[in-house]
């Protein structure tokens, strides 16, 4: 250390290492030329200096990236984290990123749209049904940074996510096949995904009662499920699973015995805590779609096309929905 500083430099450690400065820098680097031996050099001179590696902001300012991915999620965090769905795709998005330098930053889906146009991202993922998708769009396009939804209705802007039509039409033909034909649909606030499964409910029962959410929790399944129960429906099509253990456990309340007086769906295929039967309804790939969505934000980074990805479901036949019995139909 000399010129009247304490600092240790890249250029102390590439001194005390016998390299040059490139070479040095190559050492701090993921996939840069350099060979392991001299690779060690340098970072065993870098220790013994205490030296900490590049900062990140001067190399950011040098590449012109943040090695940032944005994650927008629910407005509440917390919230946010209890939905399986979303969980699933933040592990798929953790699993894409672990062996690159790229970080993570959450952005809630209330955030003004004068802060969007400043965050420091070189990419956003949009997590689920966020009604904040055109805002988040319109922000970054200023700036021509790639957004990808991941788990919101598939469009050719940019989303890996399932055909939610397609899909509920599945949950639909089950239930005519059993024979039901009154049926409520608690749907999930307004968005693309609910209103193509709002579709595809009512193009198979064009006489559905349908009872609106604010979110997707097992709180407000039960609150819009007593609301439909006023009617007598002999089944439910909840547009999520949470949804769905909400309306079973309001049925329940009422001394409903599901699926003998009620038939039950939901759509996710995912586990609730606390649920131990096997719910009727769609499985999706949730941490699939987190892993290709920032797969598909790193490329676009270097080029590459934003996609437009339409993943397989599964419809899941379980213990909640029966034949409808005689009277009911």
């Amino acid at each position: 250390m000399t010129r009247g500083s304490n600092r240790i430099t890249l250029v102390h450690v590439a001194e005390a290492a016998g390299v040059s400065l490139s070479t040095a820098s190559h050492a701090f680097g993921v996939g840069k030329p350099i060979s392991d031996a001299t690779r060690e050099r340098v970072l065993s001179a870098a220790a013994r200096l205490g030296y900490q590696g590049p900062d990140p902001r001067a190399r950011s300012l040098r590449s012109g990236r943040t090695d940032i991915i944005g994650v927008q999620v629910d407005d509440e965090a917390g919230r946010a984290f209890r939905d399986p769905v979303i969980t699933g795709i933040l592990g798929g998005v953790s699993a894409a990123l672990a062996a690159s330098p790229t970080s993570v930053l959450l952005i809630p889906d209330s955030i003004p749209e004068e802060r969007l146009r400043t965050l420091p991202v070189d990419g956003v993922i949009v997590a689920g049904c966020s009604p904040t998708l055109p805002q988040v769009r319109a922000a970054m396009a200023l700036r021509n940074i790639p957004v990808v939804t991941a788990g919101n209705q598939v469009d050719d802007i940019g989303s890996v996510g399932v055909e939610n039509y397609s899909a509920t039409r599945l949950l639909t033909d089950h239930l005519i096949g059993l024979g039901h034909r009154e049926v409520g649909v608690i749907r999930l606030r307004e968005g693309a995904v609910e209103q193509a499964r709002t579709a595809a409910a009512l193009a198979a029962f064009p006489g559905a009662v349908i009872a609106a959410t604010s979110d997707s929790t097992i709180d407000e399944g039960a609150r819009a499920a007593a609301e439909l129960l006023r009617g007598r429906p002999t089944a439910i099509i909840a547009q999520s699973d949470l949804l769905a253990v909400g309306a079973i456990r309001a049925a329940e309340a009422r001394g409903l015995r599901v699926p003998q007086d009620l038939s039950v769906v939901g759509f996710d295929g995912v586990r609730v805590d606390g649920f131990t039967r096997v719910l009727t309804t769609i499985a999706e790939p949730a941490a699939e779609m987190g892993r290709l969505a920032a797969e598909a934000v790193l490329a676009a980074g270097d080029g590459a096309p934003l996609p437009t990805l339409a993943l397989d479901v599964e419809f899941v036949p379980g213990e909640t929905t029966a034949v409808a019995r005689a009277g009911q139909s």
